[in-house]
């Protein structure tokens, strides 16, 4: 009996700490996960433009489920486009919208769609991403576009010198125009302004820099929604500055004791860089940048006439101030 109580007594000591060990390892069994949907994300950036004679949809195609994990397989993109029904019915605008392919690179996806089925109509845009299984989350929000013949390209844009500032003339006939410029080592093209007449003045430049410049006929469709043309061919221009500040005004002579003290209006222009004082046509001072000076080499008696011209930073003069008259007593 002691043999056999000793034989279990070992069992025993070597089979329950494995045994704990086991359980240990094995933890907690819960309830079993329900299986992944696999739905992908809604879209939320859809965007679409009416361009030249066609209507341009893009969108970020999602990569991921409402679970936040990887989309296993490919997505069936439904982008659907039609003209709403009065009143709205979902599923009527299905059944007579079309479908548009969708083939992007990425995530992103930019669908280019004929227009002109659309002139002088409105159409709303959707899409709806379908997992590889069939699930989907539903519809985007609704873009709408209201869709007009297609706008001409502004032609024969040109780019001509005038006081400081690029004059810009092309041929169009559109409700407005976008002008947009960059200096041409930039990348990018920012929007300068809008007109509407085909033409602009570009008071914005600086001597030295080249620019280029397009041109976009719009037209309003809505009150935060435009249609567009197709852009123009790009203009290059340097502009040089050919044009002299403007003559100097109120020239007045004004006798001292000893001297003839000049003064005049000061002139405006941004390249302003100095002024020219001339007694009997010749030039007696220059470099000057406050609008007066005094002539103290003038002699008691004498009468002296006296113009004043005015210079840019690019060294062209303006005509000269008419003449004023002045004399010591």
């Amino acid at each position: 009996m002691c043999q056999t109580d000793s034989l279990w007594s070992r069992l025993c000591n070597s089979l329950v700490p494995a045994l704990l060990v086991m359980l240990a390892g094995c933890g907690y069994i819960g309830e079993p996960l329900p299986p992944a949907l696999n739905r992908p994300v809604i879209v939320t950036d859809l965007a679409a433009v009416e361009r030249g004679s066609k209507i341009i949809v893009q969108f970020t195609i999602p990569k991921v489920t409402t679970e936040d994990l990887p989309i296993k397989g490919n997505e069936d993109i439904e982008l659907r486009i039609g003209t709403p029904n009065d009143p709205f019915d979902m599923a009527a605008w299905q059944r007579t919208s079309d479908r548009v392919p969708v083939s992007a690179k990425g995530a992103a996806a930019r669908v280019e769609v004929p227009a002109s089925k659309w002139y002088l109509k409105t159409v709303d845009i959707a899409v709806n991403v379908h997992g590889p299984s069939g699930h989907s989350v539903g519809w985007s929000m609704f873009v709408i576009v209201p869709v007009v013949p297609a706008l001409p390209v502004p032609e024969a844009v040109a780019a001509t010198d005038a006081p400081d500032a690029v004059h810009l003339e092309w041929h169009a006939a559109a409700p407005e125009f976008r002008i947009l410029r960059k200096l041409e080592e930039e990348a990018n093209w920012n929007l300068l302004s809008t007109s509407t007449k085909p033409s602009y003045a570009d008071n914005t430049i600086e001597y030295g820099k080249t620019y280029q410049y397009l041109v976009q006929s719009i037209e309003k469709t809505g009150a935060t929604t435009y249609a567009e043309s197709d852009l123009s061919a790009p203009k290059t221009f340097k502009p040089t500055d050919k044009f002299p500040p403007a003559v100097p005004a109120g020239l007045t002579a004004v006798p001292g004791s000893r001297s003839i003290e000049l003064v005049w209006e000061r002139n405006t222009e941004k390249d302003f860089a100095s002024y020219r004082v001339y007694r009997g046509g010749q030039l007696i001072a220059g470099n000057l940048t406050a609008p007066a000076y005094s002539d103290r080499d003038a002699k008691q008696g004498v009468k002296y006439q006296y113009q004043v011209s005015a210079l840019d930073n690019a060294g062209n003069e303006s005509v000269k101030s008419p003449v004023a008259e002045g004399v010591i007593p």
